[in-house]
């Protein structure tokens, strides 16, 4: 049995296809080497350019650079596809209930109905900036290479378009691997989820165990993507057999009920697509004694929260709760 992370299997795929990659004698990018690479990326913008800036912190942008190219990687967009994605998203803003005025202004010759034209101006600036930095993906990609560097989200683009162009190869590996579990499911990203269709797309009906929970999906930030488990339950939907795990060890039934009632508010869940029951029941022992019922408190502002949650401390120490019992 083979064990790895989405990077591992990339990076044995290279090893063993040395012939086909080319000897990679390339360095991974040290964040010392990145922080240069990207300001001389913008020290090369020209005067005209929408994200040059002249005052202040002219490298303000950088870390939203390197976490644009970074989620391109992971997500496995191009230039095209996000230049269409935003062209699709501005002519749909005349359309949109937050972009309509509800109320009129006769002072402003402002009737019900029409369109915020400052608003408009506003989300198009915002996207000439995105398309702005995206257009300098290409220059960023060849400075890598110019460097001889390569980061770990490389690997599996590498190995991504190995797969699409090599047949050979690809079947390769869908012959050694014919069963796969997928562990964590709800946090792949776009390219390691199509990574996975192409290991998978031999047979109608693949040799697949994926492990997730739609409701788990907290990592967004790193690339993840709740698309990607929606999408994996409808390619399969006709031989998908699903097992529903509905006890719950960590939390009493009142933190359950309430996790529900909130997280039912998610649009984006299997329990719609598949017609799911995940009503979890609190299966452990020690929560028949521990059936606290949780109180919601609201404050004015984070400092009546501090102050509030500092007395309630208080009082429990006072009260003779050891303050290694006690958890903020």
């Amino acid at each position: 049995v083979n064990i790895y992370t989405f990077h591992a299997f990339c990076n044995e795929v290279i090893q063993e296809n040395l012939d086909y990659f080319g000897k990679l004698n390339l360095e991974p990018l040290s964040d010392l080497d990145s922080v240069a690479l990207f300001q001389e990326l913008v020290d090369d913008f020209p005067n005209d350019h929408l994200l040059k800036r002249f005052t202040g912190d002219i490298y303000y942008d950088v870390p939203r650079l390197k976490n644009l190219f970074s989620v391109m990687k992971r997500e496995n967009w191009n230039e095209d596809m996000i230049r269409s994605a935003v062209a699709e998203y501005l002519e749909d803003l005349p359309n949109r209930e937050e972009f309509i005025y509800k109320r009129a202004n006769a002072a402003k010759g402002i009737k019900v109905g029409d369109v915020k034209q400052k608003d408009l101006d506003a989300a198009s600036e915002v996207m000439a900036k995105l398309l702005a930095a995206v257009s300098e993906y290409r220059r960023y990609d060849a400075k890598m290479k110019t460097g001889g560097y390569y980061d770990y989200d490389d690997m599996i683009i590498w190995v991504l378009k190995a797969f699409r162009e090599n047949e050979e190869m690809l079947r390769k590996y869908q012959e050694r691997y014919q069963y796969i579990l997928v562990d964590e499911f709800q946090d792949t990203s776009g390219s390691q989820s199509e990574l996975l269709k192409l290991l998978l797309s031999y047979w109608d009906t693949p040799n697949v165990f994926v492990v997730g929970d739609d409701d788990q999906s907290i990592f967004k930030f790193q690339g993840a993507n709740m698309k990607n488990i929606l999408d994996f339950a409808g390619d399969y939907v006709k031989t998908l057999k699903t097992v529903v795990l509905k006890h719950n060890y960590r939390s009493n039934q009142h933190i359950l009920d309430i996790s529900k009632a909130l997280i039912g508010n998610n649009r984006e869940r299997l329990t719609g697509q598949l017609q799911l029951d995940k009503d979890l029941m609190a299966a452990g022992a020690r929560f028949k004694e521990m059936a606290h019922e949780p109180t919601i408190r609201e404050y004015e502002n984070p400092a009546q929260e501090m102050v509030d949650t500092a007395q309630q401390i208080k009082q429990l120490i006072d009260g003779g709760t050891a303050p290694g019992e006690i958890a903020v």
